[in-house]
């Protein structure tokens, strides 16, 4: 009996301690559970959840408190949820996640009401405080309501990002939907002046100056371009050296309608000395040329003198032959004899640098002018956070490089040079006749020299088609006697020549969604931390 209630007595003391330790193992136990809620939740949504911790960065307090503040969010109009996870994303692929997030679980208060708002982080793995965060909106907020474009830059930017710099992973959350909740109930906060500023300059007035510097454009060119005289030559031209337009060389020809001394008046020339019989073109090999010396050139002078004195000092064995890497490293030999040629025009009275220099220097300063504007376009929609200002910056950019191109299009040539010119204009307007047929002997220098290889090109190959070259075009390949068993077709030489006379010349992000779904019409800001 005594040992009865001893054993009794025992019990009843040790009661309260067996209860306070089951309690505990109680609380403990519920604990781990709520921590373990959300990262056990992360495959799907949670009635009443918000917070979804998959990253396992956020204390139970923390999430507690951050589910608190999405709530109010929830409250105030947008479903929200934040979600964390570990990988290591660019801000492009975050914000691809947040809308396949809301997409998915169908982050809105109805279907089709586009009302939601998700957090998205995507944590770097091994340094959990740092990554790239996404504040996305639907489309009721988004396009219609209080978190444009430019709040949700805001609140990511100025809000949140200082804090999660720092490692304040939960004060950076907190602070982003407290302000997204204070957005979504009062609105976001006025612009500051400068930003409301810059948004007025953009919408009206600057795009109205944009419209008068594209007129202003268009009257400087009408003030300083000079048409040319009317052509002298009539249709069908005969380029035959008894008849010719004029008696200019093809490369004088080609300058004065051209308005520049270039290339091309010098490779028109070799072709002119073909003509004369100073040297011949042969085929060597298939699509390949070599150009063989006849004459001694000591009848030129001036300019056609330079051109033969490059020829001749490429030109090895006693051949005299340039293969088709000897024409094409002579191009750098070219630069006198084009001055010399430019000072000819010049002395002629028909070139005069110094006026178009003149005329030009209008249209040169209207563009760069236009190139400041389109600068200070681009200021003003960095600043005004508004498109409003691309519709002067486009027009800007387009008046700007029409005033350069009309500038250079103001050649060198004078009015007398113009007048000069008259026959062999005429000569190049009437190419496009069909009647006309280039002559293989005589054509081929002035076609070069006035730009028209472009418009002739199908006819020279089909005149080469039915056999016609030029005597210069001297077919040397696989007869016992030196000249060629088969027939040799001029046009593929022709080119392969003229080639080498003339070679070609050789993060952050936002965004909006527009796909179907909850983020259908929504978008969001992104950037790292």
């Amino acid at each position: 009996m005594t040992r009865q209630r001893a054993h009794g007595w025992w019990v009843v003391a040790l009661a309260p301690v067996m209860f306070i330790v089951a309690a505990s193992l109680s609380l403990s136990t519920g604990a781990s559970v709520a921590a373990a809620a959300p990262h056990a939740a992360c495959t799907g949504p949670v009635v009443g959840q918000h917070i979804y911790d998959c990253a396992h960065l956020l204390t139970p307090a923390e999430v507690s408190t951050l589910d608190s503040d999405a709530a109010a969010v929830d409250r105030a109009g947008a479903p929200t949820v934040v979600y964390l996870q570990v990988r290591s994303a660019t801000a492009e692929q975050t914000l691809q996640d947040a809308i396949d997030l809301m997409n998915r679980w169908n982050v809105e208060s109805r279907p089709n009401a586009h009302d939601g708002f998700v957090m998205f982080f995507n944590l770097e793995p091994g340094n959990l405080r740092h990554g790239t965060v996404v504040l996305y909106a639907g489309e009721k907020h988004y396009q219609h309501g209080n978190l444009p474009q430019s709040e949700l830059d805001r609140i990511r930017q100025d809000v949140m990002t200082p804090l999660l710099q720092d490692g304040q992973t939960a004060a950076g959350i907190a602070a982003g939907l407290q302000m997204v909740a204070h957005d979504l109930i009062y609105g976001p906060p006025p612009p500051p002046p400068w930003q409301v500023a810059s948004a007025f300059i953009g919408r009206i007035p600057f795009n109205i100056l944009a419209l008068l510097f594209g007129g202003l454009v268009a009257l400087l060119y009408v003030r300083v371009r000079r048409a040319p005289p009317l052509s002298t030559a009539g249709e069908g031209v005969s380029l035959d050296p008894v008849n010719p337009p004029s008696n200019l060389s093809p490369a004088m020809a080609g300058a004065l309608i051209r308005g520049r001394v270039n290339d091309s008046q010098v490779e028109s020339t070799i072709l002119d000395f073909a003509r004369r019989g100073l040297l011949v073109i042969e085929p060597v090999g298939k699509n390949k040329v070599q150009m063989r010396l006849l004459g001694d050139g000591s009848n030129l002078t001036e300019y056609e003198g330079a051109v033969w004195k490059g020829l001749d000092g490429q030109a090895s064995g006693d051949g005299r032959t340039l293969t088709s890497t000897d024409l094409a490293r002579i191009r750098k030999q070219w630069s006198w004899p084009k001055s010399l040629l430019r000072r000819d025009l010049i002395e002629k009275g028909w070139y005069d640098p110094a006026s178009a220099a003149r005329r030009r220097a209008p249209l040169y300063i209207a563009g760069t002018l236009g190139l400041v504007a389109t600068a200070a376009a681009i200021l003003l929609l960095v600043l005004s956070k508004e498109g409003w200002a691309a519709i002067g910056m486009i027009v800007f950019v387009a008046a700007s490089i029409t005033a350069f191109v009309l500038g250079y299009s103001i050649t060198d040539t004078t009015v007398e040079g113009d007048i000069a010119a008259a026959p062999w204009r005429g000569y190049r307007d009437s190419v496009a006749d069909r009647a006309y047929q280039p002559n293989m002997e005589t054509d081929l220098p002035y076609i070069v020299a006035l730009g028209l290889l472009g418009k002739l090109a199908p006819r020279l190959k089909a005149a080469s088609e039915h056999g016609y070259s030029p005597s210069w075009f001297q077919a040397n390949a696989d007869g016992a006697n030196g000249r060629s068993t088969t027939p040799v077709m001029f046009y593929p030489y022709w080119i392969a020549f003229h080639s080498s006379m003339a070679p070609a010349s050789s993060g952050s992000a936002s965004g909006g969604y527009s796909g179907g779904g909850a983020a259908g019409g929504g978008g969001g800001s992104a950037g790292s931390f």
